[in-house]
């Protein structure tokens, strides 16, 4: 009777050990699969910081190219305030000219 207590333990640890061998190949499986997971998280951050870097960089190009219209805008307004101020220079010499001309015709 104590031999088949001993092979039936031993039948036992044997089955034991090969489920401890199944356990840690497991292990080993999920451990791969974890490193893997891991390495595709820090390239997804990685983009996601290059998108992110990319983005505010053309926000901030679009910000520069709307200062520079606004300043070119500015800029045409000025343009066109001093060709107002020319054009009514201009009419205003023409019409002294044109004044003192008639004034000194009719006097003359």
């Amino acid at each position: 009777m104590e031999t088949e207590t001993i092979a039936l333990l031993r039948t036992d640890i044997a089955g034991l050990r090969k489920d401890v061998t199944a356990i840690r190949q497991d292990i080993g499986v999920l451990e791969t699969k974890a490193d893997s997971l891991e390495n595709w998280r820090v390239r997804y951050l990685a983009q996601e910081d290059q998108v992110i870097g990319r983005l505010f960089a053309k926000v901030d190009e679009l910000v520069a190219g709307l200062g520079d219209v606004r300043a070119d805008l500015s800029g045409i307004r000025g343009e066109r305030d001093a060709e107002r101020r020319m054009s009514m220079m201009l009419v205003s010499l023409l019409s002294a000219a044109c004044g003192g001309l008639a004034a000194s015709l009719l006097h003359g």
